[in-house]
């Protein structure tokens, strides 16, 4: 029964929606103010609507720590206003048309904004190149081999020396991208538009299946992905092919509803060969088909879709097979640490305590603990046989992908997008990690470039260590405790069974 609406009612989710709306011009204006502290390093000077209102408005008279400053307070209002909006998206104040019709109109102004937070999408370009334009293996060489390239200035000093990464489809889809184009700008501008439909089209995803099978949610889901800053800002205008794996999740889990269960098989396959990590989902949704056969079909259940996903790796991986890096890049991957990761905080502890010893013990002690995390949870589905719902599909794989980003020895904003597509799904502690970290993540970068704004980053650097990370910290223990709770009681990985009501079809 729909809820009588008061005049409080009726002004909140007004609020929430124009607060929504102004935070997110207030992060524009920054972001297009001539030496923004949002922006890497550029091919060329930005223009469009944004950067004349911030001439406009005085913007470009700001420099320094000062506009530093104004950006912090920007982020900070756009995430208040995500949690605002949310609010009253989950108490149903908040329509899934306004949601979707704001979703729209904030990813179609993100096309007049510059390049945002990171230099990612010159590493994505430069691999491609490798690859496209100089007939190597870029999971073999690195942009520092070809250093007379119109990129080799634009990539990261961290990453300049550093094979790929990424899957063997987005090396083949990068090199797609810079055949198509020649000049920096051009190339920035493909990736980020690959990275803004992604993000769109996973609105329309979520939003499809949502109505469909708990349209009490829409609001809310659409809401999660579509007008998240983390989504739209440290990812989509920042071109990250992460949007592609949550796009990949989306698919994959609107066909597990649908029960074409071997076409998810193929999205998460392709989700992984973006990025590794969609491999979590995928390996907990096979657990999920064979446990859902008797004992004596589970292997001949369980055989296309494995066969399907070694064909998909095979196409896009025989280019590039290397006996110098047989794992195209994963083990590189593994190897690296990132400012934020919970893992690094306890290893510059560890080292701090035994003189540069025993740091590499927790490193280890976090790998151990996400494959046991992963194994936690694709138990906890086993168990439920043969009765295993979608639903509880999907927020397994939510599940896994928060402990992953969590646990993993890199942690940064545009990973919180992988799980975005499914926090509908989950039960409440992991939905508000998911959330919380979100949040944390989007105001844990005041500044892109170092030594544009020296005071700042430094600045930037003691809050990542002494606010952000701990803050994030708190938050993997919580979920990590109520994950053990829930499996040693029984207790769903999904949302509330009086809550989730059964997909039609749904087995």
């Amino acid at each position: 029964m729909e809820r009588p609406r008061t005049g409080g009612d009726r002004t909140a989710p007004r609020v929430a929606l124009g607060a929504s709306v102004a935070s997110f011009a207030f992060v524009a204006l920054v972001a297009a103010t001539p030496g923004s502290p949002f922006t890497p390093i550029l091919p060329s000077e930005p223009g469009g609507p944004f950067r004349w209102l911030a001439e406009l408005v005085g913007l470009d008279g700001v420099h320094g720590s000062a506009l530093a400053a104004i950006g912090v307070v920007a982020v900070s209002s756009a995430a208040v206003a995500f949690v605002f909006v949310l609010r009253e998206c989950r108490r149903g104040t908040i329509s899934a048309r306004a949601a979707i019709g704001l979703a729209i109109a904030y990813h179609v102004a993100l096309l007049f904004l510059p390049l945002l937070f990171s230099r990612d999408v010159y590493s994505y370009a430069s691999y491609g190149r490798i690859a496209a334009t100089y007939h190597a293996n870029p999971y073999v060489g690195t942009p520092a081999d070809f250093p007379n390239d119109v990129l080799a200035s634009f990539v990261g000093s961290k990453w300049v020396d550093t094979p790929a990464v990424y899957g063997a489809l987005w090396t083949q889809v990068s090199a797609l991208a810079t055949r198509a184009a020649d000049d920096v700008g051009t190339i920035v501008s493909t990736f980020r538009v690959i990275a803004i439909a992604a993000s769109l089209a996973t609105v329309f995803v979520v939003a499809g299946l949502v109505h469909k099978v708990r349209p009490e949610r829409e609001a809310f889901a659409v809401a999660l992905v579509g007008l998240n800053p983390v989504v739209l800002f440290q990812s989509a205008a920042s071109g990250h092919n992460d949007l592609l794996v949550a796009l990949a999740v989306a698919a994959a889990l609107a066909l597990v509803f649908s029960g074409r269960e071997l076409w998810a098989t193929a999205a998460l396959t392709l989700g992984t060969l973006i990025k590794v990590t969609a491999a979590v989902p995928l390996l907990v949704w096979w657990v999920a088909v064979a446990a859902r056969r008797p004992k004596g079909e589970r292997v001949r259940t369980l055989a296309p879709h494995v066969v399907l996903a070694a064909v998909l790796a095979l196409v896009a991986a025989a280019p590039f097979a290397n006996t110098d890096d047989p794992t195209l890049g994963a083990v590189e991957l593994g190897s690296h640490e990132g400012w934020l990761a919970p893992s690094r905080f306890f290893r510059r502890v560890f080292d701090a305590i035994s003189g540069d010893v025993l740091g590499i013990v927790p490193r280890i002690a976090f790998a151990l603990v996400a494959v046991a995390a992963v194994f936690v949870v694709a138990r906890a589905v086993w168990r439920r046989r043969p009765e295993i719902g979608s639903a509880l599909v999907g927020a397994s794989w939510g599940w896994g992908l928060l402990c992953l980003m969590l646990l993993g020895p890199v942690l940064l904003p545009w990973y919180v997008t992988w799980a975005l597509p499914l926090g509908w799904q989950l039960p409440r502690v992991p939905r508000t990690v998911l959330i919380g970290t979100g949040l944390a993540l989007t105001v844990s970068q005041w500044t892109s470039e170092p030594a544009a704004f020296g005071s700042a980053y430094d600045a930037n650097l003691l809050v990542w260590h002494y606010v952000i990370t701990p803050i994030v910290i708190a938050l993997l223990g919580w979920l990590l405790l109520d994950l053990w709770r829930r499996t040693r009681s029984g207790a769903p990985l999904e949302d509330e069974p009086d809550e989730v009501p059964a997909a039609a079809g749904e087995r």
